[in-house]
Order: structure tokens, then C-alpha cells, then sequence
């Protein structure tokens, strides 16, 4: 997985990628300040999520 530094890319690749699997993907704050994109995990806050077909849901959240 490529971390992240900026959440234009990060937003774009979790946009593809829900499209391209057919299942969302969330942008996720990790502890060094970075962001990596992964599956929707019930488990964490994600800054942003994507839907099929990759549409993206702005529920910005502070990792902090």
C-alpha cells in the first residue's frame, strides 16, 4: 500500500479503487501523518470514503 501525503491523491485513489473492486474504500489517517488507502474497515475513522460506483462521501474526520 503507497502512503499517502496529500488527500487529493489519496481521495482519487480510493475512488478507483471502489470502483475498480466494486466496494468502498476510506482515506485513513495513520499516526505519522501520512494517509493510506484501504477497504472500509469498521474499526477505524475514516477521513473520506468512496462508494460504488466511487462516489465520495465528505465525512472529514481529525484523526487526532
Amino acid at each position: 500500500m503507497t502512503p499517502f501525503t496529500e488527500i487529493g491523491a489519496a481521495i482519487e485513489e480510493a475512488a478507483w479503487l471502489a470502483h475498480v473492486h466494486n466496494k468502498p474504500h476510506c482515506v485513513y489517517q495513520r499516526f505519522d501523518g501520512l494517509m493510506e488507502v484501504t477497504p472500509e474497515n469498521p474499526d477505524r475513522n475514516p477521513m473520506y470514503t468512496t462508494g460504488s460506483p466511487g462516489v465520495v462521501t465528505t465525512e472529514y474526520r481529525s484523526a487526532a
